[in-house]
């Protein structure tokens, strides 16, 4: 099987499903899981003094050990449909290239608590590289993976990542700036859904104006206020600069040979943020080169991780 403990979504692949889930649990006082994935998505923002929503995972790296590996055991024991652990499983997990060590090893050892036998990693760049389908070419491929926290570009060639570079933003970051530009600019407190469904709505026309219910900065009383599509584009602006900035910046660092390839193949954007509204069209215009989405999107990584789990014998849930 192929595990991606991402810090949005944990997700799973075996030869017979795809799988995933938001990757946040609601823990009480004492620790005790209350609630995850979907389940708690749903309760955020609603949950008494006791409870508390945690996200296991933060920006690749394991926050809380115990509680990611139960979770993952759960979603594993949920993608099986069946309540029993996992017996002799095998699995390929992906790990952010930009891990150390220590948390590599962490990563694999959440996989092992979680009831899985033996662990494979690989950097997430190369599954991504495999789930694209230009792994093994001696070409150069630039993938650039917008998760939620943080995004990455990877220079590959033979199914090896030359030339990495992360910066802290990803579409994450939009959700917290809408909430900020709300807050600042219409004196209006939004929560972090209505923030994801602002950020969708720049898709639509540009003089369309979307109405967003909130909580009043100052009286505190329930309030409908309006996000203009100009104005949600202008907070998106940003993250489409640093996408810029590093592909550069991987471009920089790169043997002039792959470069060309990259200028034939274009760049690759894949991973949950990766069809935000005109990041496309933006690269393609700072760039000056083709910018595709991979097919795979939020799954490349992890799709990817189950060609090279594949290799081996054939692997199932129990």
């Amino acid at each position: 099987m192929a595990i991606d403990l991402g810090s949005a979504r944990l997700r799973l692949r075996d030869q017979r499903q795809a799988w995933s889930a938001p990757h946040v649990a609601i823990v009480d006082e004492e620790g005790s899981l209350r609630a995850w994935g979907d389940e708690a998505l749903a309760m955020a923002g609603r949950l008494p003094p006791r409870l508390r929503l945690v996200r296991p995972v933060a920006a690749g790296a394991v926050a809380d050990l115990p509680l990611a590996a139960r979770l993952l055991g759960s979603a594993l024991r949920a993608a099986s449909g069946k309540s029993r652990r996992l017996r002799g499983a095998q699995a390929v997990v992906c790990v952010p290239d930009h891990a150390t060590s220590l948390e590599r090893h962490v990563l694999r050892q959440v996989c092992k608590d979680a009831g899985i036998n033996q662990v494979r990693s690989v950097p997430h760049s190369v599954a991504a590289a495999v789930g694209a389908g230009v792994s093994g070419s001696p070409a150069g491929a630039l993938l650039v993976d917008i998760g939620e926290h943080r995004t990455s570009a990877s220079m590959i060639a033979l199914g090896t990542a030359l030339v990495t570079r992360t910066v802290k933003r990803g579409a994450g970051s939009v959700d917290t700036w809408l909430m900020r530009h709300a807050r600042e600019e219409h004196a209006l407190t939004i929560g972090a859904r209505v923030a994801e469904e602002a950020k969708l709505a720049a898709a639509l026309e540009t003089g369309a104006r979307l109405p967003v219910r909130g909580q009043d900065r100052d009286e505190g009383l329930p309030r409908v206020g309006e996000l203009t599509v100009a104005e949600i584009r202008t907070v998106l602006r940003p993250v489409y600069e640093d996408v810029a900035r590093l592909v550069t910046a991987v471009l920089d660092a790169s043997p002039p040979e792959l470069v060309d390839d990259v200028f034939e193949r274009g760049v690759l954007l894949h991973g949950g943020g990766a069809r935000l509204y005109g990041l496309d069209a933006h690269l393609r215009q700072e760039l000056s080169m083709p910018v595709h989405l991979v097919e795979s999107g939020a799954d490349t990584a992890v799709e990817g991780a189950w060609l090279l789990a594949a290799e081996g014998p054939v692997l199932e849930l129990a």
